[in-house]
């Protein structure tokens, strides 16, 4: 008993030690409301969009400035950069058709315009504009696949029994975070493993070096409206998770990693968004 005691205490202390390491939040001040924010790879730019994943918006950081790019209702969410921070990618649909219909646009900030892409929507977020695999859900199978896009090749990643979604190929394409029910799992981009349990959550992104994987876990009392939602980041290799924040007043949400150690997020009970620096 005592045993289990020391070990329990070792664990907290070592979540109170590295939650110490993210600095306290800096508020990125804007007139209106945001949510989901993803970072572009050089942060010089954020990808916003509103309740209800309603709009495309692009923030600079650099003059604050919120530039409306889509309207839309619905299609605030799977937009992904370029890995040259220049272009970023979107889907749009108009009022009469389903999101099943969706079609991908690319944003290019240079030219304050976008322009239709022949890209299956299903492949955002994974498309990083010269990606050569992405992954995906199979909306029939709900299983994870991978897509060679120059040979159009495809193969499933989940071999596993269950439902699987939200999948997020590592930076060095070898590795896949996935999500089983609460459950947050990592596959070999191969298909060739059965996965390894990571911990609890929703995770949003790798690490810069693929070691961490950044997220959140929402609590709800009625199981529809959110009370609480707290940052985590977990470490694949030794399946640990890190509790970052804990707040009684703010709900974090969406975390989005650039640069080195950066991260984006938003506090959804006021719709602000915040920067903060992680030291891993």
């Amino acid at each position: 008993m005592k045993t289990k005691f020391l070990l329990v205490a070792t664990l907290f202390l070592g979540i109170a030690l590295q939650a110490q390491e993210f600095s306290k939040p800096k508020e990125i001040k804007l007139k209106d409301s945001f949510t989901n924010p993803v970072a572009s790879p050089d942060g010089k730019y954020v990808l916003l969009t509103k309740e209800h994943n309603s709009g495309v918006y692009l923030l600079d950081m650099t003059t604050k400035k919120v530039t409306p790019v889509a309207p839309e209702e619905g299609i605030g969410y799977g937009y992904t950069w370029n890995s040259d921070s220049k272009t970023f990618y979107f889907k749009t649909k108009s009022e009469k058709e389903y999101f099943s219909d969706a079609k991908v646009k690319a944003y290019t900030i240079g030219q304050k315009k976008s322009k239709d892409l022949d890209l299956n929507h299903n492949f955002l977020p994974a498309y990083k504009g010269k990606t050569e695999i992405v992954v995906h859900t199979n909306p029939s199978t709900l299983k994870i696949e991978a897509t060679d896009l120059r040979t159009s090749k495809t193969w499933i990643v989940t071999n596993d029994e269950g439902q699987f979604y939200n999948a997020i190929l590592s930076n060095n394409g070898t590795k896949v975070a996935v999500h089983k029910g609460a459950d947050i799992w990592v596959y070999d981009i191969n298909g060739t493993d059965k996965g390894k349990y990571v911990g609890t959550g929703l995770v949003t992104g790798w690490s810069k070096d693929d070691r961490y994987l950044i997220g959140f876990l929402d609590e709800s009392h009625d199981g529809h409206s959110v009370d609480n939602s707290e940052l985590l980041l977990f470490d694949v290799e030794n399946s640990r998770t890190v509790k970052l924040t804990s707040t009684e007043n703010q709900i974090e949400m969406f975390p989005s990693l650039y640069g080195n150690n950066q991260v984006f997020f938003t506090d959804e009970k006021t719709g602000k968004l915040y920067v903060s620096t992680l030291k891993f």
